[in-house]
């Protein structure tokens, strides 16, 4: 290698060698009863099967569940803070035995910082809900070490910063960089809107991360929270954000696998970059066993749609569909039932078996883009065009056929209905489902893609099908947000069932440590 892809290599090497986390003497580490983490773990598996959430995205969204909770219970931030990181454990989201002590105040100074701000109440609802959003993923860096990540989406980030171009529009430079900045953290961490906001109130708000300075006076924080809110919007709703996404993912995937091999080689790693045939060997190998993960990771995604697909169809029939149709018929349509109850769980699983692994093109592309990046200057610049802005007449005819496409898929769905004797009941509930596992369906098949940067060809009868599937994709898409927000199961577990099964694992908990006191006793 020449001396700046040496450089890169060796930005690699120290971006993985992250000191390991810290871990406090053997009598301070926090520590939960084995039998109440059993329970706690189910409790989770159970309860993360009818929300259908991305896995790298379940830990999250435990801690702002916990929190949420544990607010409302409690008011002193070191006791929510220690409930919050116990559960954590008990649930196996972090590890038993090793997290310090020392931790609770850390996540208090958190906690304490969104109760300051919260009671000030400066932007609403929406407002708070993503402050909660942002000081999770705050509690969760602080828990879970992340300096691997920043370091290789530094690296990326450096290496195509000024390699990608935009054509067609005038993009001031700071935005640009914004949004390639961005588009690293999307493709290579898979970050959400949250985990973007909180990079970007760090670097619009630096006084958030310095609370001593302003908690006893948060009302300024507050107010200008609610700016930064809509400027972080502004950024992560670029019209430009997806294409940027798009040109980032291939190197974004390579790296990521190139970091899977030196981890694995560990101090075999400088070796490994040395010798361009071994480099090339475990490329591959490790390609292969990605698009193996990406498959089973499919499988996993597909069951457990296909578990909140049958429960969430069941209760439905029970408590909508078979009572409306005994009383406007005086009888229920068996056949449509039945169909109805069926067709979303083995729909989902005829997606999740067509779904195809990469093949050979995507692995030699994934290996091309590893030497890129480890290259002096082999990166090409690539250009990001603007699409063209349709107005007058042409906007309008455009617009037409596309309403058009809705009356024609939802149609041709209604004749089909019809021919098969459903009633105007057992139609409305086969088209919900019928959307929201197209999009599912469609949520999957991205997953499964996650690896792959060579798009396949179009064949005539796949862009027929995107026609025709297009505006159900769009339904759907709308309707798993709207039902997320009423999902009956989840107020169950979340507000009926949770608080109480929690505390009872806590007075458990109690009683264990009691009579291992009194056992000591003994002694």
């Amino acid at each position: 290698m020449d001396a700046i892809s040496r450089a890169n290599a060796g930005q690699i090497l120290a971006a993985l060698r992250v000191p390991p986390a810290v871990i406090g003497p053997e009598g301070s580490r926090i520590t939960v009863n084995e039998t109440v983490g059993k329970f706690s773990f189910l409790y989770e598996r159970i309860r993360n099967s009818v929300e259908y959430k991305d896995e790298h995205l379940i830990r999250k969204s435990a801690i702002t569940r916990i929190l949420k909770r544990q607010l409302i219970l409690e008011s002193n931030p070191v006791v929510i803070a220690n409930h919050l990181v116990r559960e954590l454990i008990a649930a196996r989201y972090l590890p038993n035995a090793t997290m310090p002590e020392s931790i609770v105040d850390d996540v208090a100074v958190r906690v304490r910082k969104f109760m300051a701000v919260s009671k000030i109440n400066a932007g609403g609802e929406r407002h708070a809900t993503w402050l909660m959003g942002i000081i999770s993923v705050e509690i969760e860096e602080q828990l879970v070490d992340a300096t691997q990540e920043k370091a290789l989406v530094t690296f990326l980030y450096e290496r195509l910063a000024d390699r990608i171009r935009v054509r067609g529009a005038t993009v001031d430079d700071t935005e640009r960089r914004l949004q390639v900045y961005v588009a690293c953290y999307r493709s290579l961490v898979k970050a959400d809107d949250d985990m973007l906001g909180f990079k970007l109130l760090r670097a619009y708000l630096p006084e958030w991360l310095r609370a001593d300075e302003w908690i006893a006076n948060p009302r300024p924080i507050a107010e200008r929270l609610v700016a930064v809110q809509l400027r972080v919007r502004g950024r992560l709703r670029h019209p430009l954000a997806q294409r940027f996404l798009r040109v980032v993912k291939p190197w974004a995937v390579s790296l990521a696998l190139l970091k899977d091999v030196l981890v694995e080689a560990k101090d075999e790693a400088g070796k490994v970059l040395d010798t361009p045939e071994l480099l090339q060997a475990r490329l591959t190998q490790k390609a292969e066993e990605r698009y193996a993960a990406a498959k089973a990771k499919l499988g996993r995604g597909t069951v457990r749609a296909m578990i909140y697909l049958l429960i969430t169809k069941m209760l439905i029939a029970l408590v909508v569909e078979v009572p409306i149709e005994r009383w406007w018929y005086g009888e229920v349509g068996i056949l449509s039932l039945v169909i109805n109850l069926l067709f979303p769980p083995f729909t989902m699983l005829f997606v999740g078996i067509l779904i195809k692994v990469p093949g050979k093109d995507n692995t030699d592309r994934l290996k091309a883009g590893v030497m890129e990046l480890l290259s002096g200057n082999l990166i090409v610049e690539r250009e990001i065009r603007v699409p063209a802005v349709r107005k007058g007449m042409t906007g309008f005819l455009f617009g037409l056929v596309y309403a058009a496409t809705f009356l024609l898929s939802f149609g041709l769905v209604a004749i089909l209905l019809d021919a098969l004797n459903f009633t105007w009941v057992s139609s409305i509930m086969f088209m919900f489902f019928l959307c929201v596992v197209s999009f599912f369906g469609f949520r999957l098949r991205q997953t499964a893609r996650e690896v792959v940067v060579v798009e396949g060809k179009q064949s005539l009868f796949s862009v027929f099908a995107d026609f025709l599937s297009l505006p159900i994709l769009r339904a759907g898409q709308w309707l798993s947000i709207s039902v997320s927000r009423l999902n009956v199961f989840l107020f169950i577990f979340d507000f009926i069932f949770e608080a109480p099964f929690k505390l009872f694992l806590t007075v458990l908990e109690e009683w264990f440590a009691f009579m291992k006191e009194k056992k000591d006793e003994l002694q």
